[in-house]
């Protein structure tokens, strides 16, 4: 019987907070007559603006040289 309480609350508190979630969006609003349709509050469309451009990506830079890998200075001397 506790369960079928608590099942029962939480269940009615789930579809309250859709219900006024739901009634608080302007087109619900109007198409369930809540509100006048020259009083809706609708978005207005969004304006197009031109998106920044990134800029030209510079030269890489180069770290090290080629010959560093194989150079034999890299690693401390072990020859005896």
């Amino acid at each position: 019987m506790t369960n079928f309480f608590l099942g029962l609350m939480a269940g009615c508190i789930i579809a309250g907070v859709a219900t006024i979630t739901a009634a608080r969006h302007p087109t619900v609003q109007l198409r369930l007559g809540l509100v006048p349709p020259a009083q809706a509050a609708v978005a207005p469309p969004p304006r197009s603006e031109a998106t920044p451009q990134c800029p030209a990506p510079k030269t890489a830079l180069q770290v090290g040289k080629p010959e560093m890998l194989f150079s034999p200075n890299r690693l401390w001397s072990v020859a005896p």
